[in-house]
């Protein structure tokens, strides 16, 4: 022991000072002074003043959600009904469509006062969508209800108009005849409009009983004073008179008619709710009506021989008048009646300049050649006609390849307006000047638009049952997303689950440190332990929300990533769409060429064959995206719900706070005066958060229940709403077979029809310029036989002049 001894002096000795001072123990650090209760005391105010927040969120979500009883149904449909008549206020006729619909749709609100309104509305928008089927039904069913007196005269004159759009009358006679017994036996202007202009078109009657009924109905019309459509009445009457033949009374009511606008006074017409966008202004319709008497005028006035009036007429069109091109070439063919060509070719340049791509275009070049080789201009005459033969010719030959090319045209086009990808479209398949001349045929135009209103139901049938598909996936699977209402409920009460648990993490916090003086080695072991288990549920816990502000913020992160993938998806649907537009336009390419190819029929069978695979998968890649799509709106409108695992983490978190207040609760008995003050305060915040959590779970069970109630009668709605869509599918398949074959029928005669109509222009046009030639060698040759004759008269003079001296020279 004293050599050990001897030997760490020793050391000691050789290291120096500084090492014998660094042997030496430090001196022990004094612990760090207990919290008192006064210290606590702000951590804890803290505490109460979150909870306080917290129970304010909490008493927003009782008073607006919770407590606030269900809206009955009386309630329910005033407001849907109000919804409705401000989007139909608005223009915003989809919307009040739907609205409406709604209402209609539902058995309880047939009872309602204001189910003729609704119905109304509801035909009213879909007339202003051109959905003449719709509007036509539910304005029916409007004229046969018992008490739709205040709504009839409007109901009645959109009836009848709808039904000259469609060229269906049935039951009209029936509906005009109660509209006059309810205005004491006569009918309101607009509904006495409508009806005489049905009595105007009417083809089941013989010409003179056809002309008398019309006559009698558009005859109060035009004398009323200050009349809504006195104007259009006395049109209608004016050409009355000229189909009966008496033409100087046509003529009389023309030129009433033809007064310049300043002299007609305007009413608006009564009965009219809600903007109107199909029907003309009462302005643009006396405007149009003096445009159509003064053009219909100068036609007559031609006819009796009033050239220079016809002309005056003419010149009172308007340049922004869709008739001024027809006063032009009419204005034409007046001054060649007069024979004067110069004016009748200036009028045709105007027309040339005005009105360039219409129809009388062509006739006017053609006439214009006319005047010109009238004019002995023949160079100007030949370049009339060769630019008719040019710019009709090269369509024609197309046309003629076109038809040409397959063996069945019909079925070609029958084919080809039945594409799936994509509407029927005939700018597809024939050159522009061919369209431009076919679709201003009237009934290829209303066979095309058939086509496309089918086509167009077809695509909203699929879409309906894609929604309804997804409302159904939506309530079985996300239904608190489809309810903004109770979902804002909903995350509320989670934001004050969350707050309640951080408080209950502070208060943990808190009553350790206050413990901490009083706790054995054990109950700090195993606190140690549950913390060291809590802090990754802690890390993530503190991430959750606990404001509306946090909710928010979230909400829009989770917003734009959804945006992104969006936005990618965009780009590669219309780079699948051009790619199938690629695939159509080499399909139709094969069609288009087979004449001109020498391709074996093997090799073409085989190259389609791989195109038509192409061309499904990029229809299964596009359905797939379209479904991928439709999974990115939704995911966007539930970035509001709560994420998956919250609930699960908050419930760990808390569990894990239990376990710790458990092991504290053991040392609470060994506790001071001063630590229980503490703890006492914590306890009674304790007690008031579990009173606000009973609150949070109440409101949860409340917002579960309307929950079910909800979801429950949508879903019966919508699969109310899918055996419809079934039976409509049913409908437009068998009606679509027909009215392709038709639409191919009609597209074919047409088509021929235009292509004859080019070959006429293109006849006239070489007929011209034959007459050119023609006209051009008879002048030389009238010049050279007037040269002859001067030449032969030149020499009989000579020969008179010099006959004394020949004389002379013979003798």
């Amino acid at each position: 022991m004293t050599a050990s001894l001897r030997a760490l002096a020793l050391a000691a000795a050789l290291m120096g000072p500084a090492a014998v001072d660094a042997a030496e123990p430090a001196p022990a650090q004094a612990p760090a002074p207990r919290p008192t209760s006064r210290d606590l005391a702000p951590r804890l105010d803290a505490v109460e003043k979150g909870l306080r927040g917290a129970e304010e969120t909490l008493h927003g979500v009782e008073t607006q959600y919770i407590q606030r009883a269900d809206p009955s149904e009386a309630e329910a449909h005033a407001r849907r009904y109000s919804d409705g008549e401000i989007h139909y206020q608005l223009g915003d006729w989809p919307a009040a469509s739907i609205l409406f619909y709604d209402l209609v749709s539902d058995p309880r609100f047939r009872a309602h006062p204001r189910y003729p309104d609704a119905l109304f509305y509801l035909a009213d928008s879909l007339l202003e969508q051109r959905n003449y089927i719709g509007s036509r039904m539910y304005l029916r069913e409007l004229l046969a209800l018992p008490s739709s007196t205040r709504r009839y005269r409007e109901a009645l004159s959109r009836y009848v108009t709808v039904a000259g759009r469609l060229n269906h009358y049935e039951g009209i006679e029936a509906s005009v005849e109660k509209a006059r017994t309810l205005h004491g036996g006569r009918l309101p202007p607009e509904v006495a409009y409508v009806h005489a202009k049905w009595l105007f078109r009417r083809t089941d009657l013989s010409p003179s009983e056809r002309i008398a009924q019309a006559r009698a109905a558009f005859m109060p019309l035009a004398q009323a004073t200050q009349g809504s459509f006195r104007f259009q009445a006395a049109y209608h009457l004016g050409v009355l008179s000229m189909q009966e033949g008496d033409l100087p009374a046509a003529i009389a009511r023309f030129q009433k008619l033809a007064t310049p606008p300043a002299a007609q006074a305007t009413q608006a017409a009564p009965g009219k709710t809600g903007p109107r966008r199909i029907a003309l202004t009462p302005e643009e319709e006396a405007r149009h009506v003096r445009e159509l008497a003064l053009l219909s005028l100068g036609r007559l006035l031609y006819e009796t021989g009033r050239f220079d009036e016809a002309l005056d007429r003419y010149g009172q069109v308007p340049r922004d008048s869709e008739s001024f091109p027809d006063s032009l070439y009419e204005a034409a063919w007046v001054h060649v009646r007069q024979g004067h060509y110069q004016q009748a070719k200036n009028a045709l340049d105007i027309l040339m300049l005005v009105a360039p791509g219409s129809q009388l275009a062509a006739e006017g070049r053609l006439l214009q050649g006319n005047l010109l080789l009238k004019l002995r201009r023949y160079d100007e005459a030949t370049d009339a006609y060769t630019h008719v033969i040019d710019t009709f010719r090269p369509a024609r030959d197309q046309v003629d390849t076109l038809l040409g090319s397959n063996r069945d045209p019909v079925a070609y086009f029958d084919r080809l307006l039945g594409r799936t990808d994509g509407p029927p479209d005939l700018n597809s398949l024939l050159p522009s000047l061919v369209l431009k001349y076919a679709t201003t045929q009237r009934e290829v135009a209303d066979a095309v638009r058939m086509v496309d209103d089918i086509d167009s139901g077809r695509r909203g049938r699929d879409e309906a049952a894609a929604i309804a598909r997804r409302i159904l996936e939506a309530l079985d699977t996300r239904a608190l997303e489809s309810f903004p209402e109770l979902q804002e409920a909903n995350r509320r009460g989670d934001a004050v689950d969350t707050a309640i648990t951080h408080a209950d993490a502070e208060l943990v916090r808190v009553e350790t440190l206050a413990l901490d003086g009083v706790l054995t080695p054990s109950e700090r072991a195993r606190l140690k332990a549950l913390r060291d288990e809590r802090e990754p549920l802690e890390r993530r816990f503190t991430a959750l929300p606990t404001t509306l502000e946090g909710w928010e913020a979230r909400r829009e992160r989770m917003q734009r990533r959804v945006d992104e993938v969006d936005r990618e998806a965009h780009r590669l649907t219309y780079e699948l769409q051009s790619l199938q537009a690629i695939g159509a336009s080499i399909r139709q390419w094969v069609d288009d060429s087979r004449p001109q190819r020498q391709t074996p029929p093997d090799e073409e069978r085989e190259f389609l064959l791989q195109l038509q695979a192409e061309i499904q998968t990029l229809t299964d890649l596009q359905a797939e995206l379209a479904t991928t799509r439709a999974k990115l709106v939704d995911e966007r409108n539930a970035v509001d719900t709560t994420l998956a695992g919250e609930q699960a983490i908050r419930v760990s978190y808390a569990d894990s706070l239990r376990r710790e207040r458990a092991v504290l609760r053991e040392a609470e008995s060994r506790a001071d005066a001063d630590v229980l003050v503490t703890l006492r305060r914590a306890q009674a915040m304790r007690q008031r958060m579990d009173g606000m959590h009973g609150r949070v779970t109440k409101a949860r069970a409340v917002v579960r229940e309307r929950l079910e109630t909800q979801g429950r009668v949508i879903r019966e709605k919508v699969v109310a709403e899918q055996k419809l869509l079934e039976r409509y599918e049913a409908e437009v398949a068998a009606v679509s077979g027909d009215a392709r074959f038709l639409v191919g029928r009609i597209a074919y005669d047409s088509i021929r029809r235009v292509r004859q109509q080019f070959y006429e222009l293109e006849l006239k046009a070489d007929v011209g310029v034959v007459d050119v030639a023609f006209n051009e060698k008879q002048d030389k040759t009238t010049d050279i036989q007037t040269l002859s004759t001067q030449k032969d008269e030149a020499l009989r003079e000579l020969d008179a002049d010099f006959q004394d001296v020949l004389s002379e020279v013979k003798e």
